[in-house]
């Protein structure tokens, strides 16, 4: 049997889990380990670069919770910050509005609330709609995670900056600022 022959398993995929999962090693990368390498990784991210952030092990149980198959799939993280506002995205604003962004997330998930995932049906990612949001001077900015398959049967863990501007609490904000 050739690889196009053999047929693909289907793994339940938990966003959850994935997401649990993703934050740690996040948090793990940008804070827990020295900032020499956490400012590499972000400059990598910034460059356009897909990194790879090691492999989540997918398993099937049957029904008396034996493990019957397993699948790695290997598990990367993405930059998009061209709604990024105002200037100098540096280092210091990408780690307080992920880690503004880790603590919502971990908040909305110890006190087991809806996380607010929009799905997208074509692709089967998830957007996270648990916003870190930061302000430097007058502008604020807000970073997002999305979970979507990869191109290569892999998971890639998207962080993006999204237009503050669609938040209406953050307008009135800007507003009361400029008056």
């Amino acid at each position: 049997m050739t690889d196009e022959q053999t047929p693909k398993k289907k793994f339940n995929l938990n966003l959850v889990q994935v997401l649990d999962l993703g934050c740690g090693i996040l948090h793990q990368a940008f804070f827990k380990q020295k900032p020499d390498a956490a400012k590499s990784l972000l400059k990598d991210l910034k460059g356009g670069k897909r990194v790879s952030l090691g492999a989540l092990t997918l398993s099937n149980k049957d029904e008396d919770g034996e493990i019957k198959d397993s699948l790695e799939v290997p598990l990367a993280v993405e930059l998009d910050y061209s709604e990024f506002k105002g200037g100098g995205f540096s280092f210091p604003a990408f780690q307080a509005a992920l880690q503004a962004m880790l603590n919502q997330i971990a908040q909305t998930l110890k006190a087991k609330k809806d996380l607010n995932l929009l799905t997208n049906q074509k692709t089967g990612g998830a957007l996270v709609h648990q916003p870190g949001v930061i302000k430097i001077g007058e502008q604020h900015n807000v970073l997002v995670i999305a979970i979507e398959p990869g191109g290569k049967d892999d998971i890639v863990l998207r962080l993006m900056f999204v237009d503050p501007g669609q938040y209406e609490s953050l307008r009135q904000d800007e507003e009361k600022d400029q008056a």
